[in-house]
């Protein structure tokens, strides 16, 4: 059994070894990503502070005023720390944001993600690849989705041919050896260190599959009791008068987004605003931003566009009159009051955002770095109407933080992030080694032939 397991495991990682190297390369790479991107750009993302931050509506207002006609401000991210700039999220392009001087009400910059950090970003996704369209077949992802399928089987079969009959074969399998040459170091480096670094290698195939699969994501969420029937909430104009609609998962595809119901949610006539959509996205996904730059497909539906393009259907199922509402700067207003109804409420956070008639508390801690509680507000006077504590979250939510979570490494703070980089680098390094004995190997044996020829 163990010699079919060392044939498996050599023929499924001989064609999928560089691109798995590549992906767990790029992958590490990307593990502290913010932290440098933070230090690169230090002079946009910090600030120094200088008395008490202007009021939100201030800061949305001096903001607004330099944007053009057809951008909005959808969101303000107010940090913990008194030294970093808030950050004002747009309506468009996609996942734009400006930082901004919360002392001054100076725009310091864009939300810009580095060059480098583009170029990693799209090898370790797609292999440079970029999405056809057209319902054609995106190759790039299919290639490291698979790959990263077989990594799985690789890393299961390693284990098994890993595994010691005795105590003394266990003890030279956790050791990594210097002193004995450079060969008998690359061993040891793929058996011992291909063993430590199983567990968080598996963890980060395993879901970095739901990005590669849309059968393998389903089938993940099915599993853990996040799937089946979605709820979607659909607000009236002041969002006091909130119901909730079921609806099936092929009624809105991959657009479908859910919160649980509000405490404030009554049966009265549905009118779906444009600005619901913020508020929905908001609600569920946890995060600081409207959506997320890492990890997120372009084609994925996070976006308020994609809940925009969504109301249609939920239109059909719920005989709901859709509405659109205009945005003043008015609306600001309420923005400050609300924060500090939350805050004062809120001992420890590490991101607060703001958005149209939501307030978003992410917490700071270990775990689903994406868990938050919402406070849905009245956008006339920012009292708060209701509360959706993250322990109270829909499954689907609480599932999709943490698998992020997981699969980036924030789940332990840094000490989890380091543990995923050296993971990572790890892995990148046995599909190397790997190749090197095997060919070794070969090389060995055709120059025995020619010997006894």
């Amino acid at each position: 059994m163990r010699k079919f397991f060392r044939k498996f495991h050599l023929w499924v990682s001989v064609p999928f070894g560089i691109v798995i190297t590549i992906t767990c390369f790029t992958g590490a790479l990307l593990v502290f990503e913010d932290e440098i991107t933070a230090l690169c750009r230090n002079n946009v993302t910090s600030v120094t502070p200088d008395g008490e931050p202007l009021p939100l509506d201030v800061i949305a207002e001096k903001v607004e005023a330099t944007l053009p006609g057809d951008v909005d401000i959808t969101g303000i991210v107010i940090p913990d720390s008194s030294d970093e700039a808030y950050k004002v999220n747009l309506s468009k392009p996609k996942k734009a944001a400006v930082y901004v001087n919360q002392y001054t009400g100076e725009v310091k910059g864009g939300n810009e993600r580095l060059p480098f950090f583009q170029t990693v970003f799209r090898l370790h996704r797609w292999l440079m690849d970029s999405n056809p369209g057209n319902g054609k077949v995106f190759w790039g992802r299919i290639i490291v989705g698979t790959s990263t399928l077989a990594f799985v089987v690789i890393l299961i079969s390693g284990l098994v041919i890993w595994w010691p009959r005795n105590r003394k074969m266990l003890k030279n399998r956790l050791q990594i050896t210097f002193r004995k040459g450079k060969n008998r170091f690359w061993y040891d480096l793929h058996i011992a260190g291909g063993f430590y670094a199983l567990l968080l290698l598996l963890v980060m195939a395993l879901t970095g599959l739901t990005w590669s699969f849309e059968w393998y994501k389903n089938g993940v969420y099915d599993i853990l009791g996040a799937g089946g029937n979605k709820s979607v909430a659909v607000v009236g104009k002041s969002k006091e008068s909130a119901v909730v609609a079921t609806l099936s998962h092929d009624s809105l595809g991959d657009s479908l987004l859910c919160v649980s119901p509000l405490s404030a949610c009554s049966n009265d006539t549905v009118v779906m605003a444009s600005s619901a959509a913020q508020w929905n996205v908001d609600a569920v996904s946890g995060a600081t931003t409207v959506a997320d730059a890492k990890y997120l497909d372009a084609e994925e539906a996070h976006t308020v566009d994609a809940v925009s393009s969504a109301t249609a259907a939920v239109d059909a199922h719920s005989g709901a009159t859709i509405m659109e509402e205009s945005s003043t700067p008015s609306e600001f207003d309420s923005w400050q009051v609300a924060y500090e109804n939350v805050k004062a409420s809120t001992q420890q956070f590490e991101t607060i955002t703001v958005s149209d008639g939501t307030v978003s508390v992410q917490e700071d801690g270990y775990g689903n770095v994406r868990a938050a509680d919402k406070y849905i507000f009245n956008k006339e006077n920012g009292n708060i109407i209701s509360v959706q504590l993250y322990e109270n979250s829909p499954a689907q939510s609480k599932v999709a933080g943490w698998i992020y979570s997981l699969h980036i490494g924030d789940w332990g703070g840094f000490f989890g992030s380091l543990l995923s980089f050296l993971a990572a680098l790890l892995g990148a390094t046995l599909p190397l080694t790997g190749y090197y004995f095997w060919i070794r190997r070969l090389y060995g044996k055709r120059k025995s032939k020619k010997t006894v020829l």
